[in-house]
């Protein structure tokens, strides 16, 4: 499992502001996680993904191939409060 951790307007349009997800064998880097996100039903992926999103794992900046896995904590938050 891994903590996803939502801020701003992510968080006001998911009404959540973490959760706990099983990530699928799929996923093992940002990149993965993001594009494996944004085939969720929730609108506010299809409005907030790729490059708008910053991503912080283990609160630690990010690029696309970082690699996640289990126990790790994942932020997203919206590029424009950067």
């Amino acid at each position: 499992m891994v903590k996803l951790m939502y801020f701003a307007q992510l968080a006001e349009t998911l009404d959540c502001t973490s959760e706990q997800i099983a990530l699928p064998a799929s996923v093992g880097n940002v990149s993965q996680l993001v594009d494996w996100l944004g085939r969720r039903e929730d609108a506010c992926w299809k409005a907030l993904a790729g490059d708008k999103v910053a991503v912080m794992v283990n609160r630690q900046p990010s690029a696309p191939e970082t690699a996640v896995k289990d126990g790790d904590e994942i932020a997203f938050i919206p590029e424009r409060l950067k």
